[in-house]
Parts: structure tokens; sequence; C-alpha cells
């Protein structure tokens, strides 16, 4: 007799529970598994310090930067330079950082000159961070195949020398990780707001994944205990005012943002690159619009709460769909959406196509900008555009499966214990093995079986029901 009868292995073509016939994994492959994708973040991060590393010998004050994938918003504002001017791009400069990113600027001004000098504490402070946020998404994710998609991504490959998002994103992820009490961590909801405001201050995004965890956190999905966000609101609001009091003209700031909000990568962007109308006029139609949709997206997410919200869902919809309108979308925002997707779809095709679309539009974004400098060797504005059209539409794939996962949650419903098929009286099937039978009553499931792959509370490591209900389609159990 084989170890998995024909019976067990064609249940899901049958009509049965899909992964039927999946085993869960051990301890010793889990723990290789870990180390296989922790090597490959530590290459990808280390290819990105090797594409940096031209422009730390004076590469970053080219006029040109651009053309050597160099230039970016903390190296351009430290020079005191603004960004080139080009249709659909903002002015950038010191005045377009964010409140963290301008005080690191301003206090290593005071020990250097060297913009150099100064990209080295950044990148180092970023491979921190993305050390960190790799940590982070072993802790939630249980399939950790999927987590190739981000460990292997271009993205990390364009921002790590561009912004400080890598370090908020490993703050959000690990806001997530402790408000959820993921194994082994204990639920820590204060520190969860403490690090979700401090990351807000570096990118408003974060305030969605605060939004995320304040929807799902009462009525999360899977076998995840419900939490009160009233903690992790509280500790998130008074770290902020701490913060706006330290930083006087955050205010000014976030005036400025929306004067000049309208960059590469949006629909707003395109429009400016077409000759129709001016960053003025757009920015607070396309900015309204985000804000509509983020809107539009919590109130589903309320309204199907108690079919249990998964937070890397949720947090992949709102910020998908804050992105969508967004009159700014460049490749440190699409990061944010990077571990969440990941955990949230399954799909590896939806993530080769987003991987794709934001590699050719992080390289022509670089290329568009040389025509500030030099008419001749830069990016047309029409192939610029085309790049930025196929991204917004990959990103519209992203949002419909994300959504996708949260409608097969909903219209599921709980898993259903299986057992033996029924049998007619007198008919006995002594030499098939059906999922859930045990040789006798005091026999533990077998391994493999119904009861193990569906989630024994017992079984650390087995699948969750999540992934035995829906297969590819759904996300982890964060």
């Amino acid at each position: 007799m084989p170890s998995k009868p024909s019976t067990r292995i064609a249940e899901p073509l049958l009509g049965g529970p899909d992964g039927i016939h999946l085993a869960a994994a051990g301890a010793g492959f889990r723990r290789g598994q870990a180390y296989v994708l922790a090597g490959l973040l530590g290459l990808t991060t280390f290819l990105a310090l090797a594409l940096q590393g031209p422009c730390l010998s004076s590469g970053y004050e080219q006029p040109a930067a651009s053309a050597r994938m160099c230039a970016g918003p903390l190296s351009t504002a430290f020079l005191g330079h603004v960004n080139p001017e080009v249709d659909g791009r903002s002015h950038g400069g010191m005045a377009g950082l964010s409140v963290l990113e301008a005080r690191l600027a301003d206090l290593m001004r005071l020990m250097t000159d060297d913009v150099s000098v100064f990209m080295v504490a950044v990148l180092l402070l970023n491979v921190l961070g993305i050390a960190a946020l790799g940590a982070g998404l072993l802790v939630l994710a249980r399939s950790r195949a999927w987590l190739v998609g981000i460990f292997a991504s271009p993205l990390i490959l364009f921002t790590l020398g561009s912004t400080l998002d890598p370090v908020a994103l490993a703050l959000a992820v690990w806001a997530m990780a402790l408000f959820a009490g993921s194994p082994p961590l204990r639920p820590r909801p204060w520190l969860s707001g403490l690090l979700l405001a401090v990351a807000a201050f570096i990118n408003p995004l974060a305030l969605l994944v605060l939004l995320a965890l304040t929807l799902s956190g009462p009525h999360p999905a899977g076998r995840l205990a419900p939490r009160s966000p009233r903690m992790m609101l509280a500790a998130a609001t008074i770290t902020s005012a701490i913060l706006l009091v330290l930083n006087g003209d955050a205010i000014d700031r976030v005036i400025h943002w929306l004067s000049d909000a309208v960059d590469g990568g949006s629909f707003a962007a395109i429009l400016l690159m077409a000759q129709l109308g001016d960053a003025e006029v757009w920015a607070p139609v396309w900015i309204i619009g985000s804000l509509g949709v983020v809107a539009a997206v919590a109130i589903s997410l309320f309204m199907v709460r108690r079919s249990g919200l998964d937070p890397a869902v949720s947090a992949c919809l709102l910020i998908g769909g804050c992105l969508l309108l967004a009159p700014g979308l460049m490749p440190w925002d699409s990061l944010w959406l990077l571990p969440f997707l990941v955990l949230a779809v399954h799909r590896w095709w939806v993530l080769i196509v987003w991987a794709c679309a934001e590699t050719v539009f992080a390289i022509g974004i670089q290329l568009g900008d040389i025509i500030g400098f030099d008419t001749d060797k830069g990016l047309e504005p029409a192939f610029v555009a085309l790049f930025t059209l196929l991204r917004l539409l990959a990103l519209v794939l992203v949002v419909i499966f994300a959504g996708e996962n949260l409608y097969r949650r909903r219209i599921r419903g709980c898993l259903r214990p299986v057992g033996p098929p029924r049998r007619r009286d007198g008919e006995t099937h002594p030499d098939v093995a059906f999922p859930g039978d045990r040789l006798s009553p005091d026999e533990p499931p077998r391994r493999g079986s119904a009861a193990t792959v569906a989630g024994d509370p017992d079984e650390t490591g087995a699948h969750d029901a999540d992934a035995v209900r829906g297969g590819q389609g759904h996300g982890n159990r964060t």
C-alpha cells in the first residue's frame, strides 16, 4: 500500500478541502528554509550596496547622477539641490524630506560636508532596516516560500540609497508582529503604537498600517486572539504629540507636501507629462480622491469584519488603494506595499508582474530625469508615461487579488470538520485509509491528515485554516 492512497491525493479534485494531501513541515525543514531565505535577502542587499558603490566616489555630486542610479531625495537634499525641471516631478530638496529624514541630514551636516559620508550612514541604517524587515516577516509568515517575492525584490536594489523608508517599513512590520503576538512574541500593543508613530514621521503610509491593525484587531482571521487597539492608538497619539513638539516645522512640511505633491509614478504625473494642467491644480484633486479610496476600503473592511480580517490583507488593500490615486508613487512608496502583498497574495505570476513593472519604472524614472540636464540623452516623457501606466495597471492587479483573498474568506466561512465519507449499511473498505481515520481510539491523527493540516492548536508548524480553505489565493496567518 502506498503511503498516500489515491483517494487522499484526489480529495481536492473530488470536492474535499484544498491541500488535504499536504503535511506540515517539520521544525528542521522550516529552520533550513529560514536560513536559505535569509541568505537570499543578504545577497539582494549586497547587490543593492554594489549598485551604490560607484556613487560613493563623487557620483552623487554629478549633474547627471540619475544616469548611474545615484540620485535620491536624501543625497539631493544634503547637497542643497532640487529635482531637475522635468514634467511630472516634484521639486524635492530639503523641504520635501520627512521630519526624521531632515533631522538626520541636519545632524550629519554638523559633522561633515561630504555627501559620500552621509550616504554611508544612510546605507548602514537601511541595511539594518532590511535585516529587521526580513526577521519580522519570518516571524509573521507561515508559508515562508512566498517570501522570495520580497527577499529577491528589485525594489530593495533601487531604494536602499534613496530614503529611510526601509527603516520605517521594518518598524511597521514589527509593529504588526507585536500587535498580533505571533509566537514566540508576546502581544505588545503599546510598543506597536510607538513604532508606528515613529514610522509615520518618515512616511505617512504607516498610518494606514495603524488603521489596518485597528480594524482587524477585534476581529482577527484564523486562530489569532482578538486584540483591543486602544492601547496602540493611545501610544501612537502620545508619541506623535511628543514628536510634533520636538519638531516645530512638521506642520510646515505637511503644507509644503500638499502644494508639491505631484510626483512620478501617478496618474497626476501622466497628466502633467501630457501638458494638461499644473501641479497646483491636480495635487488637491488627487489627494482628495486618494483619501476617498482609503475611506471606501476602510468602510468595506469594517462591514465584513465579522468574517475575520487578516492584518496583512487589510494593510495591502489600504495601502494599494491609497497609492492607486495618490499624486506621487515613487519606488520608495511602493516598497510599503511589498511585504503585505507577499503575505496576502500567493500567486507567483502576480508577484513577477509587479516586480517587472517596478523594475522598468525605477530605471525609466531615473533616465527620464536626465532630460533636465541633457535633452539629447534622457528618456522621452512619452516612454516614462507608458512605463508609469503599465505600473499602475500592475497595481490594480495587485489590489484585485488582495481583494479576492478577502472575498474568498467571506464566502467560504468556517472549515467543516473532515471525516470519513458515509458508507452504506454493511459496506466496508478495509484497504482504504480516509482522512482523519484512526487505527484505534487512543491513536493520534496520522501525520498529514486533515486534523493536522487544518491547524491543530498543538501543532505550531502546521498550515493554518486559510491555506486549507483557499490554496494559493489566501493570505498567511499573521
